[in-house]
């Protein structure tokens, strides 16, 4: 799913992420754009404000890794994995070093994308090919003829990888930690490993902290934290909440160029890490989904049993995007 919007550059100033961190408060607070949030109740929220970001920007983190987990693209490179021939042969055979030279052949194969890959037989490491710092290992067996060979251990994602995912689909500070120490992020200083909804201040910039459990390859516990900005807004909590999903849409958007090509694209990334719903319309042509027979560019719509927030915004003149975002 995340294979053609790999290897993009990451963003590294804090003050920049700082920036990006409050874009959805001040959305809001703002009424929008396209007025996508100035339709919803005004009550203000205050002391929630920073929360009902966050909630959002936790729910786009965690998704983002358990496609990592069991997404098309890990799935897919598992069963090359264990349907390897050279790698089958060496194990029937008990070559180590063929063994070692599969993986290595499996790791670096072209337009694949496996970061690490770690062979077993019992206990024994027979090879380990990759980088040292990943995450969202998955694990599972290589039979062939009916018996067991051994294990197999992969991932097709790294640390890095998964910062600049939620770098690029959230725009908010992420720092990875092991242990308690941080080994990886974008924060130039990061602090010790926060608590969960601890609020921290860096740089300045006040943040509310929420953290989403990772796991090390090829085991082990780590922490992903995101530091969503702290300031309050006057924007009702509905409103922050559908800008903050709007704030994930554009961010999204943003990594397909050109956007009008790429329609599609979008829809099911944006389905995969938020399970809402796009539809794209150029006025009564319908350029990418079905959906209802009319879409509202803001307040609520009835589809498939739900009703659903709006968040819309158009891209290019005569073309508009609607995103369903999920319901509160």
């Amino acid at each position: 799913m995340f294979r053609k919007l790999r290897g993009r550059t990451l963003l590294a100033s804090t003050a920049v992420l700082a920036a990006l961190a409050a874009g959805a408060i001040a959305f809001a607070a703002g009424g929008g754009r396209d007025g996508d949030a100035a339709s919803l109740p005004a009550r203000g929220c205050g002391s929630a404000s920073a929360a009902t970001v966050s909630a959002v920007q936790t729910v786009v983190a965690e998704r983002i890794y358990v496609e990592e987990l069991r997404g098309e693209e890990t799935r897919l490179d598992a069963a090359r994995a264990r349907s390897y021939g050279p790698l089958l042969t060496a194990l029937e055979r008990g070559e180590t070093a063929a063994v070692a030279a599969a993986v290595h052949a499996l790791v670096y194969k072209p337009r694949w994308h496996i970061v690490r890959l770690r062979v077993l037989r019992g206990t024994r490491v027979l090879a380990d090919v990759g980088g040292p710092h990943v995450t969202a290992p998955v694990t599972g067996s290589i039979r062939a003829h009916g018996r067991t060979l051994g294990r197999y251990v992969i991932s097709v994602q790294d640390d890095l990888g998964y910062v600049k995912l939620v770098t690029h689909f959230i725009g908010l500070p992420i720092e990875i930690y092991q242990r308690g120490a941080p080994v990886m992020g974008t924060l130039r200083a990061a602090p010790a490993a926060p608590a969960d909804g601890a609020h921290v201040e860096i740089a300045g910039h006040r943040y509310l902290v929420s953290n989403v459990p990772i796991q090390a390859f090829p085991a082990g516990a780590l922490q992903a934290s995101l530091f969503t900005s702290a300031a309050p807004s006057a924007a009702s909590c509905a409103a922050l909440r559908l800008a903050a999903w709007g704030s994930v849409a554009r961010h999204v958007a943003a990594r397909f160029h050109p956007l009008g090509a790429h329609y599609q694209d979008l829809a099911d990334v944006l389905r995969t890490v938020t399970d809402g719903r796009v539809f794209v319309r150029a006025g009564r042509r319908r350029l990418v989904g079905g959906g209802p027979a009319r879409l509202p560019s803001s307040g609520t719509v009835r589809y498939g049993g739900r009703r659903w927030p709006v968040y819309s915004w158009q891209p290019t003149a005569g073309q508009r995007v609607y995103f369903l975002t999920p319901p509160g």
